[in-house]
């Protein structure tokens, strides 16, 4: 049997196609490396050819060996945590807004919610079962075409709610929310990034310049966390690729520049709402920065009735079940911002804790899964998901605990269409991720890829 007849054998065994090209490689690479070994002993090329092969074993008994290895796991734990916590979103939003309507009050757009979460665990498996890696290959070209499309939709075909510039009309009379449709650039970005190891200090400005176009459209639609929040998720990208030593740079000032840049965020953001900014949104400011007012004074309109409607829940929450003096329902401002506090109103401050705690520990698993990952794309494209979901939710829990008001999205407690697909797109290339984390194929470098040892040339 000759190396050709030999690596395609072996490869036949393996049933993941998507490893099979960089066994081969890897397996030549292994087999011609032995056939010199054997030469330099007086072998003609033939003869050491023919024994580099015999060495390597059964073909077949080789290749089920390396299916077993490299074969791709379904990470079903995560898969049965995504759906748990989906359920229970839609179930509170559901028995929240109904006790809203039976308050008196209007409701909250939450039918909805239901469909787009039927929708999107489907889109979510298929993401999962999709290759990531090719997501690499078109990076660059997939941020400008998304880029274009906004900027297009924003000049045909804006719709403005509530005198907000957030929305895109489609057709069929549906609209897309641009902060949300921009976190999708998150990996986006990572896969860019990805292209340019091995280069050097020109990077930095590339990086920097590849940051632009998400945080403009983000402030253009009138989110500015939603810029905040993509400014600081592509330097924590661009930081981890900088430390895990992809460019010829010096590390440590690159990454004391992130540094300073992620210091620089929450002063340059109160200087836009101070000076920029509507009178609310100053005296908000005031508010957050005044040591003299304390949690149980209420400073008229200084704190947004939001703020005001969550402490007062808090302070008359029980750790379970209903709270004894649970303020009117019917009076809450926005029940997909406030969801967590609603739940610990009626339902105890245990309940609010589990349901936050489960989210925080499925992202943090996300982020764990990811930074191991043997292959470098997937390592920063989940590290890049799981940090962006991660700074949301963080504003979220502010919001819940009357610290302040964000507006942000959560990820399975907010309804909305846009937010819920483009949720079940990044939790299915995190999921993607983990389900290739054995197989995904990664740009040659020094040592073995596959558990395949160099061989050692024979003295």
């Amino acid at each position: 049997m000759n190396k050709e007849e030999y690596i395609k054998t072996l490869t036949d065994q393996i049933r993941c196609k998507m490893v099979r090209p960089e066994v081969a490689r890897e397996l030549g690479d292994h087999i011609e490396d032995q056939t010199r070994a054997f030469m330099s002993e007086g072998m003609s090329r033939q003869e050491a050819e023919s024994a580099a092969v015999k060495d390597m074993g059964n073909p077949v008994d080789a290749g089920a060996e390396l299916d077993k290895v490299h074969r791709p796991i379904m990470p079903w734990g995560m898969i049965t945590l995504i759906i748990v916590l989906s359920v229970t979103g839609c179930v509170f939003q559901y028995i929240l807004n109904n006790r809203n309507i039976e308050a008196g009050g209007d409701g909250f757009l939450v039918q909805g919610r239901i469909w787009f979460t039927m929708l999107g665990i489907p889109v979510m498996i298929a993401v999962c079962f999709a290759d990531y890696t090719r997501i690499a290959a078109r990076a660059r070209e997939l941020m400008i075409g998304l880029t274009v499309l906004i900027l297009l939709g924003g000049l045909f075909s804006r719709h403005y709610i509530n005198g907000t510039r957030q929305w895109i009309s489609i057709p069929g009379g549906w609209s897309v929310n641009v902060p949300l449709i921009l976190m999708l650039t998150v990996p986006l970005y990572a896969a860019i990034l990805y292209r340019y190891r091995g280069k050097g200090l020109a990077v930095v400005v590339k990086s920097i310049l590849w940051i632009i176009p998400g945080c403009f459209l983000a402030w253009q639609s009138n989110s500015l966390w939603m810029a905040c929040t993509l400014f600081l998720t592509y330097l924590v990208v661009l930081a981890l690729a900088v430390y895990r030593g992809w460019y010829r740079v010096k590390r440590k000032a690159m990454l004391a520049g992130i540094g300073a840049f992620v210091v620089a965020l929450p002063l340059v953001t109160a200087c836009y709402y101070w000076f920029f900014g509507a009178d609310y949104q100053r005296e908000r400011l005031l508010f957050y920065l005044s040591p003299a007012l304390g949690w149980d004074k209420k400073p008229h309109e200084m704190v947004s009735n939001g703020i005001m409607y969550v402490r007062e829940i808090l302070g008359n929450s029980r750790m379970i079940g209903q709270g004894s003096s649970v303020p009117d329902i019917s009076d809450m401002p926005e029940l997909s911002d406030y969801l967590l506090i609603g739940v610990a109103g009626y339902y105890g401050i245990l309940v609010a804790v589990l349901l936050a705690g489960l989210l925080l520990f499925l992202l943090f698993r996300f982020l764990r899964v990811s930074l191991r990952q043997r292959n470098q794309l997937g390592m920063l494209m989940g590290a890049g998901c799981s940090a962006v979901f991660l700074i949301e939710v963080g504003g979220y829990l502010l919001n819940n605990f009357g610290i302040m008001y964000m507006g942000n999205y959560c990820p399975f407690l907010t309804y909305g269409g846009t937010g819920t697909i483009v949720t079940y797109v990044l939790m299915g290339i995190m999921l993607s991720i983990c389900r290739y984390q054995n197989t995904a194929p990664e740009r040659r470098t020094a040592g073995s890829l596959f558990g395949i040892r160099r061989p050692v040339e024979k003295m």
